[in-house]
């Protein structure tokens, strides 16, 4: 795909994040662009606005899609909807490239340890398989506690606990090279909360599978 004519930098072939919506853009052998509106991958649909000098279109509904023509004189199309057969034709090897979104998962712990609660342990089979599937090149594990304790205690308890995370996750067939991990003891809390005030949900490891 090629055009004599460059795109604004938020509109690029392909993917592209177009203020909060995720757009695909292709270019056709006279520089027509043609911009389509796509869900998120947890199913959301922004919205888009594709303006020239001559005018403008906003795409709204899920396949929205407009086409722009050579330069800038002309205004967007008419707002038609996309079909399925076009979008696999057109953007189907964009999409088969495209990453698949990351997986967050969120651990709990019991107070003032790094043991974890009962169903945490139950999500680490669901982790281990998300980060063993092909594709996945990184697991970042962070962790953290509440707001009682010191500062001291609490940068060791959030270590420990992202550290047993890695190991069991370890012991489950995760690629040691794809994980990460860092500690964030008070810091970056859940469910803010003052100084010394205990939170259950504050108590945790978040596992992030890209």
């Amino acid at each position: 795909m090629s055009s004599s004519n460059p795109l604004p930098p938020t509109l690029r072939p392909g993917w592209a994040l177009y203020g909060m919506a995720a757009v695909l853009l292709a270019l056709g052998g006279c520089a027509r662009q043609s911009v389509v509106l796509v869900p998120d991958a947890d199913g959301h649909v922004g919205t888009a606005e594709v303006r020239t000098a001559a005018g403008r279109q906003v795409l709204q509904k899920a396949h929205d899609m407009t086409q722009i023509g050579a330069g800038t004189n002309a205004a967007p199309s008419a707002i038609t909807t996309a079909q399925a057969e076009f979008i696999t034709a057109t953007f189907g090897e964009v999409l088969a490239i495209e990453p698949a979104p990351a997986k967050v998962f969120i651990l709990l712990f019991e107070s003032g340890t790094a043991q974890l609660r009962p169903d945490a342990l139950a999500q680490l089979e669901e982790i281990a398989k998300a980060a063993t599937q092909k594709g996945t090149v990184r697991v970042s594990i962070s962790g953290h506690s509440d707001a009682t304790g010191s500062v001291q205690i609490n940068d060791t308890l959030s270590h420990q606990r992202a550290a047993q995370v890695q190991a069991l996750l370890l012991e489950r067939g995760v690629a040691a090279q794809l994980m990460d991990v860092s500690s964030h003891g008070k810091n970056n809390p859940l469910v803010p909360t003052p100084d010394g005030v205990p939170e259950p949900r504050n108590r945790r490891v978040m596992v992030v599978v890209r």
